[in-house]
């Protein structure tokens, strides 16, 4: 399943120290079993989106985690929802539809 999530960064942290909780994130190498990154943006105002793939409630879980215990307070905001491209959720808006309005 693909996932977007949006989070918005703690603008008082100091970079170094978000910096830092990104080594150790990397050092400490949490297993996630299915996870693939297909993008990961950030933006100067310290929110940004990423889409991944996964089929593991589990692996979300500890993807938001990690970054807790690597720093905590990092995240002000982290909300995770599974996405559809639009080509596949406009037939199935319509099947909807028309069973609403038989």
């Amino acid at each position: 399943m693909l996932f977007i999530i949006y989070y918005e960064i703690d603008p008082n942290l100091d970079p170094a120290d978000m910096l830092t909780a990104y080594q150790k994130v990397q050092e400490a190498g949490v297993e996630l079993e299915k996870w693939e990154t297909t993008g990961w943006w950030i933006t100067p105002e310290d929110w940004g989106v990423a889409i991944v793939e996964s089929d593991s409630v589990d692996d979300m879980m500890k993807n938001v985690y990690q970054w807790k215990l690597a720093l905590p307070g990092f995240f002000t905001k982290y909300t995770v929802s599974p996405v559809a491209e639009v080509e596949q959720a406009v037939p199935m808006l319509a099947k909807i539809i028309r069973k609403f309005r038989k």
